[in-house]
């Protein structure tokens, strides 16, 4: 076909060559002849071009939907979070553009939802501090796996490791996260944690576990400032409750012990059983101008505790305890074990001064009950106002 139009288009020209050599006033007609049938004949010698060029472009289309097809489902069928973000002027993470299906069952959220959030706002408060950080340190490698914390729309925080990399796309720089669980492996952690830090009695932190939680608020003290309250407490009469009454209830005690310890302090506060009837506590105290009235607040606190306990255990024991406290900065902080001793020291001074004595109490005759030994506390002036304090309660 393209070698017959040739032939057709070389004797067009011929004949219209001829005619104007021959006829000059017929020329322009005949070439406007010629030119209409060139147009004819091009139309009809491309078609075939054009149809096929048409197909190809068809299938390309077909294949680029295939394989978007293709990489949705890839992109749906992974089990984890999945979310393509873009980086706002300042460098940090801004808005999503794509997310997976796990990204919304996980996250709580509707597609539609998370596409008119920022890379931010799925991570929990305490976490942003960190995004920005991050998003320079992504940006400079191309590559980033950290732990980090997100928060659902419940409000559930679910702690995740994330592996970032920088993508371009269309000549814009983008970030692709993966997130993955690892709440599992957190219980796991913190359950081998406790049997390390945790004292299996009481609950509480143990020796161990104090002074690690120590030097935590060593370096709060010194980034905010502040004052620490460290307080030393010792179970009065415990051993002669174990002798008496058995060590069951000598357990009871302690877990006694630490209830009003708990009590009395804050949840940010670090109590702990050392050993024995042997209890620690530091808490963080307020700016100097509140110092005292944190120190009179945690006091009267552990005051009303102890009465409260009292009633509860009953005669069997009046339970009371002894302390002794010091204030301390960051520095001082440091060398706890000195500071562990002064506040000891002032205990001790403290329970010299007062004793315990083993008892007998009757109830009532006509109260049917037979007489039980009984521990009575004697009761203690108020704590010292100083620097160091002791007191009993």
């Amino acid at each position: 076909m393209k070698r017959w139009t040739e032939l057709v288009l070389v004797a067009c020209a011929a004949g219209v060559a001829v005619a104007q050599w021959f006829m000059p006033a017929t020329a322009p007609g005949l070439l406007g002849i010629l030119l209409f049938g060139l147009v004819v004949l091009t139309a009809f010698s491309q078609r075939r071009a054009i149809d096929t060029t048409l197909v190809s472009l068809n299938a390309a289309h077909r294949e680029q939907l295939e394989g978007e097809r293709r990489y949705r489902a890839l992109f749906d069928a992974c089990s984890d979070v999945i979310i393509v973000h873009r980086f706002d002027e300042e460098g940090r993470p801004g808005q999503i553009v794509e997310v997976n299906e796990a990204a919304c069952l996980v996250l709580g959220y509707a597609r539609s939802q998370l596409l008119s959030m920022t890379a931010e706002d799925v991570l929990a408060p305490e976490a942003r501090s960190h995004a920005r950080e991050r998003a320079r340190a992504l940006l400079d490698s191309g590559t980033l796996a950290y732990e980090t914390v997100q928060m659902a729309s419940d409000l559930q925080r679910m702690p995740v490791e994330v592996t970032a990399r920088i993508v371009e796309i269309g000549g814009r720089r983008l970030c692709t996260s993966v997130s993955h669980s690892i709440a599992a492996h957190k219980e796991v952690e913190q359950y081998l944690r406790n049997l390390t830090d945790v004292d299996e009695l009481t609950g509480l932190l143990n020796r161990r576990g104090f002074f690690a939680k120590v030097d935590e608020m060593r370096r709060k003290a010194k980034r905010t400032g502040r004052q620490v309250l460290l307080t030393y407490f010792d179970v009065d009469g415990l051993k002669r409750v174990n002798d008496e009454l058995g060590h069951a209830e000598g357990d009871r005690v302690l877990v006694a012990a630490a209830d009003v310890l708990r009590g009395a302090f804050r949840e940010h506060d670090v109590v702990a059983r050392l050993g024995g009837d042997e209890f620690v506590a530091t808490a963080l105290l307020g700016r100097r101008h509140d110092e005292a009235l944190d120190r009179q607040a945690i006091e009267v606190r552990l005051e009303q505790a102890v009465r409260a306990k009292r009633e509860e255990l009953g005669d069997a024991y009046r339970f009371s305890v002894s302390f002794g406290s010091v204030v301390a900065n960051h520095v001082e902080l440091a060398a706890i074990d000195e500071l562990l001793t002064r506040a000891d020291q002032s205990m001790y001074e403290v329970k010299r001064g007062r004793t315990t004595r083993l008892a007998s109490r009757r109830p009532p005759s006509d109260a049917g009950v037979s007489p039980r030994p009984g521990l009575v506390a004697v009761d203690a002036p108020p704590p010292l106002e100083a620097h160091d304090a002791a007191g009993r309660w």
